[in-house]
This record gives structure tokens, C-alpha cells and sequence, in this order.
């Protein structure tokens, strides 16, 4: 009897084994699965984010053109322009305030390309509402009046300092020192070069969605 005992303990115990180890791998696999998405999720929803704030600034540097081509300084175009321009201070004013939270290195960044833009956008913005509305299509070919050539590099610093925030340079930046040497294709200050070169020094920049837009004038 005592060996039967034993025999039948010892089948017993490895078949509840066999039963244990899958639902043990199952619930592990079911929770990786959950732990990669909801990190997936948080890294595009943070994307996204990043990506709104940069796609503000670049429209902040866009509103001088809005107002110098504007057709007519009638109520209701001036009106739309003027609530143009709040919407983009209070854009501004969020995203640094989510920025900071998120990142105090970029938030400075932030920082301190908007303070780089504000004093090319502020003087262009003036001249802007002070010019006469344009009445020929002629008129809207502006040349290199604008900021827009100016905002290359604020625009391509910040755009490498958000490339930071994603995939393995996001692990090494904090051991990095900041690379304040420009080479000369950094010197080329248009928002067409950003377009086309994209953030040279950070490869992860594109997947932040952060690559400034090609400008027409």
C-alpha cells in the first residue's frame, strides 16, 4: 500500500506540473503582451505630442505670411486673423507647460527657440499688419521677406533635443555633452534645408514626426 501511495503521489504531482507550467507561461505572455503595448501606446501618444508642439511653433513663423497676404482689412478677415494669432499663444502656452513636465531639457529647448522665433516673428509680424492688403497674385511672391529663413536653426536645435526623447538616444543623451559646434551645412538657416536635411545629428528625429515642413513663399 505504501508504495502504491507513493506511486500514485508522484504521478499525480508531475501531471499537475505538466498542468501549472502553460498557465504559468500563458500569464506571463499575456503580460509582457500588455506591458509592450501600453509602452507603445505612451511613446506614440508622447510622439503626437511632441509633434503638435513643433508643428505650433513652425505655424507661429507661418503667421506673419498669413498677415502680410491677407486680401483685404475688412472686420471679418482681421477678426480671423487676430483669433489666428491668440489660438496659436494659447497652443504655445500648453505645450510648453506639457513639455516641462515631460522633459525639462527639451522644455528648454522649447524655451528657448520660441524666444529665438518671437524676435524674428514679433518685427516681421509688425511690418505685416502695417502693409497694405496685396491685391495681385504677384503680391503674395514675397521673396525673403519673413522669418522663415531665420527659424532654421532654432527649429533644427529643438528638433534634435525631441529626436533625443525616442528610441536608444533617448538611454545615452543624459551621459552626452551638447554639441554646440555648427557645421556648415547647420549655417544654411532656411526652413527648406530643415525640410530636406531633416536633424542631421539625431536620426530618431523623424520618428518623433517632428521634421519641419517644406516652406513656400
Amino acid at each position: 500500500m505504501g508504495l502504491a501511495a507513493f506511486i500514485q503521489a508522484t504521478v499525480l504531482g508531475s501531471l499537475g506540473t505538466y498542468v501549472l507550467i502553460p498557465v504559468v507561461v500563458a500569464v506571463l505572455s499575456t503580460t509582457g503582451t500588455l506591458i509592450v503595448t501600453k509602452a507603445g501606446d505612451a511613446i506614440a501618444k508622447r510622439r503626437d505630442r511632441y509633434a503638435q508642439a513643433f508643428s505650433t511653433l513652425v505655424s507661429w513663423v507661418e503667421f506673419p505670411y498669413r498677415v502680410r497676404r491677407r486680401v483685404g482689412d475688412d472686420a471679418q478677415t482681421l477678426a480671423a486673423l487676430t483669433s489666428t494669432g491668440h489660438d496659436l499663444q494659447e497652443k504655445l502656452a500648453c505645450h510648453q507647460a506639457w513639455i516641462a513636465t515631460e522633459s525639462p531639457r527639451v522644455a528648454r529647448a522649447y524655451r528657448e527657440a520660441k524666444g529665438q522665433l518671437d524676435a524674428m516673428v514679433g518685427p516681421a509680424l509688425g511690418e505685416a499688419w502695417n502693409s497694405a492688403p496685396i491685391e495681385t497674385a504677384a503680391g503674395m511672391n514675397l521673396g525673403d521677406w519673413g522669418p522663415g529663413r531665420g527659424a532654421y536653426l532654432p527649429l533644427s536645435h529643438l528638433q534634435c533635443e525631441i529626436g533625443s526623447r525616442f528610441g536608444w538616444r533617448r538611454l545615452v543623451r543624459p551621459f552626452r555633452r551638447p554639441n554646440t559646434r555648427l557645421s556648415s551645412r547647420d549655417r544654411r538657416p532656411s526652413l527648406e534645408d530643415a525640410a530636406v536635411t531633416g536633424c542631421a545629428s539625431s536620426p530618431d528625429a523623424s520618428e518623433s514626426g517632428t521634421s519641419a515642413p517644406r516652406q513656400g513663399r
